[in-house]
């Protein structure tokens, strides 16, 4: 579905039917340790923790390695997953889909085997995302696609984003 960008973010993720999680109850981090913290602003710019295609329940989809145990089309539905999970960390740091200015960095991380090497497109499947919701200008990202031997409770994809935010008013 390609998405108008006459609307805003928000209109957009909801025309999509995007179901975003809330991540203030319970809050960020809790299950995995006391000590992590969902996002760090410095200014303008926003650095979100690593997120995973878990359900706020911790329901996994599509753990375990691509290309052996995941599909690439279920790999890419993953990373999807997360994408859409960051847009709720999104808001939880700066309030609306519509309070960013543009996408900095995505740093994806792909469970695989070693000949694994199709790691690009497992993360189209965010990016991707990204685009339908933010538009080319602000849903451009620059992007590095890295193969791991392991990942948290085997989830297949995991995602560290960066974001420059409007200014503060």
């Amino acid at each position: 579905m390609t998405a108008s960008f006459s609307m805003s973010a928000e209109q957009r993720a909801a025309e999509l039917g995007l179901r975003i999680p809330d991540y203030t109850n319970p809050p960020y981090g809790g299950r995995y340790g006391a000590g992590l913290k969902a996002f760090h602003r410095t200014g303008d710019f926003v650095e979100l923790s690593g997120i995973t295609p878990e359900t706020r329940d911790g329901e996994q989809v599509h753990p375990g390695a691509v290309g052996t145990e995941v599909s690439l089309a279920e790999a890419q539905d993953a990373a999807r997953q997360t994408a859409i999970n960051s847009l709720g960390l999104i808001r939880l740091a700066v309030g609306s889909l519509d309070a960013v200015a543009g996408l900095s960095r995505a740093l994806c991380f792909v469970l695989c085997a070693p000949d694994f090497d199709r790691l690009n497109e497992v993360s189209n499947g965010a990016t991707d995302l990204f685009l339908d919701v933010f538009g080319p200008e602000i849903g451009a990202v620059g992007r590095a696609s890295i193969g791991a031997t392991s990942l948290t409770r085997r989830n297949s994809f995991e995602l560290w984003l960066s974001f420059e935010a409007r200014p503060l008013t």
